[in-house]
Formats: C-alpha cells, sequence, structure tokens
C-alpha cells in the first residue's frame, strides 16, 4: 500500500473525520486524503508541526521520553496528531459531535505504523 491509500483507507474507517496528513516535520505534508476541510489544509500541516514541535520541547523538558500522539479538542474538530517516525507525523481532524477518540486512536497507531513502513 502506498501512502495515499493509507490515509484514504484511514480517513474511511474514522466516523467524522475530514481530513487525515502525513507531514513532515518541516509542515510540508507528503501526502493527505480530505473528505472537507474549511481550512487551508497546508497551513493546518505546518501549524500542527509547530505544535508538536513545542510538544517535544515539553517533553523533553519534564523528561518525558519519546512522544507518541497528542490530542486537542475544540468546538468544531478534535485534532489527532501521531507520531511516524522521527521525521513525520499523521494529522487526522475529526468533525466535532461524531467523534470516537477510541476508535480514531486505533485507527491512527494502525494506519502509522502502516506510513513509517512505507516511508524507510
Amino acid at each position: 500500500m502506498d501512502l495515499q491509500a493509507i490515509l484514504e483507507e484511514t480517513l474511511n474507517k474514522i466516523s467524522g473525520a475530514t481530513y487525515v496528513s502525513c507531514v513532515g516535520m518541516d509542515g510540508i505534508a507528503l501526502s493527505q486524503a480530505i473528505k472537507e476541510a474549511p481550512f487551508d489544509p497546508a497551513v493546518a500541516d505546518a501549524e500542527f508541526a509547530n505544535i508538536v514541535g513545542y510538544g517535544l520541547k515539553a517533553i523533553e523538558s519534564i523528561d518525558g521520553g519519546e512522544f507518541e500522539e497528542m490530542f486537542f479538542s475544540t468546538s468544531k474538530f478534535l485534532v489527532l496528531i501521531r507520531k511516524i517516525n522521527k521525521d513525520a507525523f499523521l494529522a487526522i481532524a475529526i468533525s466535532e459531535g461524531v467523534k470516537n477518540l477510541g476508535l480514531a486512536r486505533i485507527q491512527a497507531k494502525k494506519a502509522a505504523e502502516d506510513l513509517k513502513k512505507v516511508l524507510e
């Protein structure tokens, strides 16, 4: 399976998911799958990379080990970010109100493992 196929499968398996992106730590998407995004996906990817960067600094400051995942919730979206490898992460936006965080986390973990194999 290639990057795009993995992202499309992930997008379709998570109820309410509107956007899934494989993003380099530089904030540039390697691939995206989008149902609908009422935002600029390129800008979102860049900002998510900033958030990951700040998260990595925070993890280091508390000697917290390796980054695995983070998520945050807004009035419109739940955003789940999962590490793929040291150079990339998976970002998923899920519409508020139709989210199942447990299922999304399971699917994100599987997708990140599959993407890691493709990127090796």
